[in-house]
């Protein structure tokens, strides 16, 4: 007859091959995402990477008399005035950059009408900016959140960081189910002290938040980094068939909600709310000069990111 005890080992012995057999899994995922985002990092993807943020990180180097040419904006007054003499400030470019990568993780995220879900776009966006970085030897960090900071990762560099940061956007299960970007921006703002490159993956659906709530430390993020909105967005997310009355759940307040899609004043209606929605937000991003993509399905993400860096800061792209 059997003991307890080997009937505990048994157990543990089945929960540690579960266990092994989820990580062997996990990890074939994230050498498939790499293989397959490895292919988008082409040359021209980490050349625009690199192009667009080169001289971004500048480091002050020293003082110089002022010669005919020199750009106004760089005057050194301090040492003007104590020398008499109109001196210049100098400026060497860093060596290395670091990289913020931003990921919404909220239920909304988990939509996809098509071939992959926002979450799964958002996360080959995200692979492509993390190699395109450690291609150019720069640092990648990561946050993940939701109404909540789910996982926070501090920059550093290597293969194996990057493929830690990717391995945790594909495993981690969220706590919370809505977005607070207000949250989310003021963590970015703390994350990193130097200027950095911040990417923001999100479809930025916030209903119980208005853009007005987190419009101040997201000005404020963007005078101190060089941030990137990428949006992730499905095209048939706002659409409804006519079936009459129908049951919806909203991922993001996890309310249930009746809707009559038979109505057609009430489809105008709706689709004209989201219309306004959408453009306020993207107003507001174009306002404070971020960068703004918007991805809608899979087969865009390689194009959409390489346009994306191609483009000067406060960009569209869609």
């Amino acid at each position: 007859m059997k003991t307890p005890l080997l009937f505990r080992s048994k157990a543990l012995v089945e929960s540690e091959s579960e266990a092994k057999e989820e990580l062997r899994a996990l990890l074939k995922r994230v050498r498939q995402l790499e293989l397959s985002t490895r292919k988008m990092v082409n040359n021209q993807a980490s050349g625009a990477y690199h192009t667009k943020f080169k001289g971004r990180g500048m480091a002050f180097e020293e003082s110089r008399a002022y010669v005919p040419g020199d750009d106004p904006r760089h005057v050194d007054w301090n040492t003007t005035a104590r020398t008499g003499d109109l001196h210049v400030k100098v400026f060497a470019e860093e060596r290395e950059l670091t990289l913020i990568l931003a990921v919404d993780l909220s239920g909304s995220m988990s939509f996809g009408s098509g071939a992959a879900s926002k979450r799964q776009m958002a996360t080959e966006a995200a692979a492509m900016l993390a190699f395109s970085a450690l291609r150019n030897n720069d640092k990648v960090g990561l946050l993940l959140f939701t109404d909540r900071v789910e996982r926070l990762v501090r920059p550093q560099k290597g293969r194996g960081h990057v493929m830690r940061i990717l391995r945790d956007i594909l495993s981690v299960e969220p706590k919370g189910q809505k977005t607070d970007l207000a949250l989310a921006t003021k963590t970015l703002s703390a994350l990193s002290k130097q200027r950095a490159i911040v990417a923001i993956l999100s479809d930025f659906q916030t209903p119980e938040q208005p853009v007005t709530s987190y419009e101040k430390p997201l000005r404020t993020l963007g005078k101190r980094h060089d941030v990137m909105m990428v949006e992730l967005a499905d095209p048939r997310e706002h659409e409804f068939p006519n079936v009459g009355l129908i049951r919806l759940f909203d991922p993001e307040s996890g309310q249930t909600h009746f809707v009559d899609t038979s109505a057609p004043d009430g489809q105008r209606q709706f689709a004209l709310m989201v219309q306004r929605e959408r453009a306020h937000i993207r107003q507001t991003f174009r306002r404070f000069g971020l960068d703004h993509a918007t991805v809608l399905q899979r087969e865009d993400v390689p194009k959409t990111m390489v346009r994306l860096l191609s483009r000067g800061s406060g960009g569209m792209t869609t």
